[in-house]
């Protein structure tokens, strides 16, 4: 896994778009990732596109890695990144237990 994370962050720094203009191509993926996924559920209007749950997970690994790049570009250390993913995590766990957060 970090083998993969340096090549990811190499790509990042090769990437010529601004910050901002990876933002709107974040906004892009997540739009595709969408209409996959609504193909894949055969949704009224989508199902014409003939897509996959295959194609969905390949469009959200376009999301990742866009957003991981955004993190790098904004400098963000793997120790930021860690601490970011843990607090988020923890909140997202503690909205689905609300017994969580009376212990708490």
């Amino acid at each position: 896994m970090i083998d993969l994370m340096n090549q990811i962050r190499l790509a990042a720094e090769q990437e010529p778009k601004t910050v901002s203009q990876q933002f709107l191509k974040l906004m892009e993926e997540v739009g595709e990732s969408s209409q996959a996924y609504l193909s894949s559920q055969n949704a009224s209007g989508s199902g014409y596109k003939q897509l996959t749950t295959a194609n969905t997970k390949e469009e959200l690994a376009d999301v990742l890695l866009v957003t991981l790049a955004i993190l790098h570009k904004l400098d963000t250390s793997d120790a930021e990144l860690e601490t970011l993913l843990t607090t988020k995590t923890e909140k997202w766990l503690r909205k689905q237990d609300p017994s969580a957060s009376k212990k708490g």
